[in-house]
């Protein structure tokens, strides 16, 4: 099985302490709440000449809702300084949100939970006590005192727990938004970069080996060879014992295989599929034994959330299934199973023999062009409607499914008009889903929506993430970084272990580029710029062990 040094703690996060940035609402009695929004040390002292005094008496409780100003991953930590009213504890309760509404809700209120992290719970707390509570995902805080008492604090401030990895890819345009959505993208995928890399900091704080298509991407291209990819892969396998699919979903069994193939490829670290042979060479076979005579993958359909239970899902299976047997040629051939190698090709070989329709779904179409055997409906399909359609998990295959079919300027204007109606909501981080038409009518995200606004966080979301249970901070959306570092910078990975790089640019309308990745020889960058004639120049910074295509 695998190597045991793979499950070693990991665990080399930092803690930084930030104060808020708004009050957004205040209830009951408050002085001094202003001061909260001051840096202040967390420690106590004998004398406190700063303090914010909060009062609650039977009839009314007092409560303040804190904006962070974006989204983060920790909880808060309290100073509270003395209770000056004799009892020798108070109880507190706080809810944490990822959106103002969120946190002014209770459990059950528009689908809000406790799933996967506790975000909404009592506390007792005395004098001159610190302490840290919470480990969620979140932006607002709601802290509110249920015992009758006056109460001194000192400070309320957010913990933020992260990785410290230096950001080595970039992505820098003459076109802010674009700008502020691969900014946006990288920090969202970040801020799920904890022990393993988890689909979201609130919900969803598992590791999801289909999702993890997209964020292994995002990881690969920003920081570059970081543990948590090992770690994700190495811990779905070992607590999947076969014939029990990854996750419980058999597509996502595919996946598997499609993301070992792919980050070895990038690592050039061989050594690593050998530690998993026995898994692998077993998984495949269990594959290859859920294949009927036309091709089909019969043990799931399940590609998206926004494609289950349409008929052309059934097609999408087929082109994953496509995908990964070609990585499972590419493993084989490495591990030296030439045999299982030829049931692959001609497996792949059988499912290619059909060309399939996309139905109504964008993401069907990508998968089916990638995988070569698009119906004519596909093409038509993706160059229709812009942002519309979109999916955040699969955006990352429909943007490069629209670029071999579509306009460069229409491309990048479909990207932006889906990500950035997220930002202009107040999103600091992106979403597990999101539907262009749920803008319309919509409050921000850091506004208290009135009772003729739609609640764009607690009245959206469908499936399993209906209302405030819906994560606003999900890796597998963050699909933006790999596409504007292979389609705009043209950075594209042809020899194993990022030993050549082929670059071919596509700017669009954009006169300026510049950026760069991450490879196992060191950053890489390049920067573009478009001539008068529509050509474009190319200045070139690679590291030693990289050769340069173009």
């Amino acid at each position: 099985m695998l190597k045991e040094i793979r499950f070693n703690d990991t665990d080399t996060r930092v803690k930084k302490y930030l104060v808020p940035k708004k009050i957004l609402l205040t209830k009951g009695f408050w002085k001094g709440e202003e001061r909260l929004l001051r840096y202040k040390n967390r420690q106590i002292g004998t004398h406190e000449p700063e303090i914010t005094t909060m009062i609650s008496t039977e009839e009314e409780k007092s409560g303040i809702l804190l904006d962070f100003g974006t989204e983060l991953h920790g909880g808060i930590s309290i100073s509270l300084f003395r209770i000056r009213t004799g009892e020798e504890e108070v109880k507190f309760r706080i809810c944490f949100g990822e959106s103002a509404g969120e946190a002014l809700s209770h459990i059950g209120e528009k689908n809000a939970t406790n799933d996967h992290s506790m975000r909404d719970f009592e506390f007792t707390s005395k004098s001159w006590t610190v302490s840290e509570y919470g480990a969620t995902g979140f932006r607002f805080v709601y802290l509110e005192l249920l015992t009758p008492a006056k109460v001194q604090l000192k400070t309320v401030q957010a913990m933020l727990i992260y990785q410290p990895y230096e950001y080595i890819g970039s992505f820098e345009s003459d076109d802010e938004t674009l700008n502020r959505i691969y900014d946006t993208a990288a920090y969202t995928c970040h801020l799920c970069l904890q022990n393993e890399i988890w689909d979201g900091i609130k919900r969803d704080r598992l590791v999801w080996i289909g999702d993890l298509s997209p964020e292994l991407k995002t990881v690969k291209y920003v920081w570059g060879d970081v543990p948590q990819i090992y770690n994700g892969l190495a811990l779905s396998a070992h607590n999947t014992v076969l014939p029990t699919w990854i996750n419980g979903i058999a597509t996502y069994s595919l996946w598997w295989l499609i993301n070992l193939e792919e980050w070895v490829f990038y690592t050039g670290k061989r050594e690593y599929l050998q530690e998993q042979k026995d898994y692998t060479v077993r998984l495949i076979r269990q594959i290859l034994e859920n294949v009927d005579e036309n091709g089909d993958f019969t043990a799931s359909d399940f590609i998206d959330w926004p494609s289950k239970g349409f008929p052309s899902a059934k097609a999408g299976t087929r082109a994953l299934l496509i995908l990964c047997m070609r990585a499972c040629e590419k493993i084989l051939s490495v591990l030296g199973e030439e045999e299982l190698k030829e049931e692959c090709k001609a497996v792949r070989n059988l499912a290619e023999n059909k060309k399939e329709s996309c139905g109504d779904l964008k993401q069907i179409a990508a998968l089916l062009l990638l995988a070569d055997i698009a119906g004519e409906d596909c093409i038509e399909r993706l160059q229709k409607g812009g942002a519309e359609g979109f999916s955040t998990f699969m955006s990352y295959y429909i943007l490069t499914g629209m670029s071999k079919c579509c306009p460069e300027e229409e491309i990048l204007d479909a990207l932006k008009t889906y990500y950035c109606a997220m930002l202009d909501l107040g999103a600091t981080t992106f979403w597990e889903d999101f539907d262009i038409k749920w803008v319309e009518n919509a409050c921000r995200l850091d506004e208290i929506c009135d009772k003729n606004q739609v609640d764009i966080h607690g009245d959206n979301g469908k499936y399993c993430y209906k209302g405030f249970r819906h994560s606003l901070c999900h890796g597998w959306s963050s699909g933006p970084v790999a596409f504007l570092t292979e389609y705009v910078l043209g950075l594209h990975i042809v020899g194993e272990g990022c030993t050549k790089i082929e670059i071919k640019p596509h700017l669009g309308s954009l006169k300026h580029v510049r950026g760069g990745m991450a490879t196992p020889f060191g950053k890489l960058t390049v920067e573009h710029r478009k001539n008068a004639d529509g050509s474009i120049s190319t200045k070139i910074n690679a590291p030693n062990g990289v050769e340069i295509l173009q």
